[in-house]
């Protein structure tokens, strides 16, 4: 079988000479703010992402916190909340069947933050929490890592601190680090959130530099088509004498030992290191999100409407900015359809990102079922028109052999 596809589930946009300027940074001496003050907003800085949303939880920590959240966490995001709030506390905001829109809002008597994690490249309309906000005068944070464009600094007006990451594979990138966003009018928060991220233990030099070091053979698995072809051919000889052994195996291996962000020490400050290449790209982002929503828009261009409508229910006819291809098959089928496209020579992977929460909640079940009908494969920005046919081709095959049987 030919190697078709030479593109990973992931992608990072990132030239060779600019991978080493990462590592150079390490040299810098200068000290950098972990704050920038604009005319309306102050940028917070940190470590990662999921580090600055732990720092906003700890400041509003308290006895009985009462969170109304979106039902599918990132893992890192859904342990936050569970660390910080109790489970009866929690309350889970009911989505669509296609997880695209707000169905119902949960009804409590007290709210102290509503948290949204935004899915697939795409904003949730939060206008339907405008009231609710009001009511409660709640705090609204949102996990906008892949949520919409960056020209708007939040998805509605109602949110008070979006959060953003520079990690591995996102946009802007830094191979690490994140940022929020607060109102200038919310000093006492900013220099609340400033003050324990810097009782945080500082990210060593030498930590970042074996970091960066681990990253390049997933650098060239993301971006180097030659490296990946030289590799599926070496995969091919292994795979013909060791039949248990798959591209599929390999995927899920790789993924789960070289993810792109820090597993067990993300509560730290950032080093000096980090801080520089982090200030150089916070505003790259416009170039990334017209690859993606391009090459997005070609791999719609090549599906039939009942195709995108099966694989891609959140789709609302609007170019994905996620650097992750994702889809959604039934359940039952996950396991059949990883190995029909693995027979294919095409990357692919189950749901690595997004978790449930722990506790029991009416309606969990559909949102369970849901997350385990996650898969992801090949990212269309680093795809050609070619290879972008024949992944639809075999979605439109796959999607025919199901309905037919």
């Amino acid at each position: 079988m030919p190697r078709i596809i030479k593109a990973a589930p992931d992608y990072l946009a990132l030239s060779p000479i600019e991978f080493g300027r990462h590592i150079t940074n390490l040299l810098t001496s200068k000290e950098f703010e972990l704050t920038i003050e604009g005319e309306k907003y102050t940028r917070v800085l940190g470590y990662s992402c999921r580090a600055l949303f732990d720092t906003c939880m700890k400041y509003f920590s308290k006895e009985d916190l009462v969170v109304v959240t979106t039902p599918i966490q990132h893992t890192s995001f859904r342990n936050i909340i569970e660390k910080y709030v109790k489970p009866e506390n929690i309350y889970i905001i009911k989505l669509n069947k296609s997880f695209n829109e707000i169905e119902r809002i949960p009804e409590v008597k007290k709210c102290d933050l509503v948290v949204i994690t935004h899915y697939f490249g795409q904003d949730i309309d939060l206008s339907k929490l405008v009231n609710f906000k009001k009511k409660h005068s709640c705090f609204v944070i949102e996990d906008r890592v892949q949520g919409g464009t960056m020209d708007t600094l939040t998805s509605h007006e109602i949110v008070d601190i979006p959060i953003y990451s520079m990690g591995m594979d996102k946009r802007p990138i830094a191979l690490g680090g994140g940022f929020l966003y607060l109102e200038n009018k919310h000093k006492k928060i900013i220099e609340g959130i400033v003050k324990i991220t810097k009782t945080l233990p500082q990210e060593k030099t030498g930590k970042r530099f074996k970091e960066l070091l681990k990253k390049i053979p997933t650098y060239l698995f993301y971006n180097s088509r030659i490296f990946v072809a030289v590799f599926l051919e070496l995969l091919r000889v292994v795979t013909f004498f060791n039949k248990k052994f798959s591209l599929l195996e390999f995927a899920k291996m790789y993924r789960a030992k070289n993810p792109g962000f820090d597993r067990e020490t993300y509560l730290s400050k950032p080093s000096k290191g980090l801080l520089k290449s982090m200030y150089r790209h916070l505003d790259d982002y416009k170039d990334m999100e017209v690859l993606f929503a391009k090459k997005y828009s070609y791999f719609l261009e090549y599906l039939d409407p009942e195709v995108i409508s099966y694989f891609l229910p959140w789709q609302r006819g609007e170019g994905s900015l996620s650097v992750y291809n994702t889809l959604q098959v039934e359940e039952q089928l996950v396991d059949q359809f990883l190995e029909f496209l693995t027979e294919y020579d095409i990357s692919c992977i189950s749901n690595p990102t997004y978790k449930v929460f722990n506790h029991d909640y009416e309606g969990k079940e559909v949102d369970v079922k849901f997350n385990n009908g996650i898969v992801y494969i090949p990212s269309t920005p680093n795809m050609n028109k070619r290879e972008i046919r024949f992944m639809a081709d075999r979605l439109k095959e796959f999607y025919d052999l199901v309905h037919n049987e």
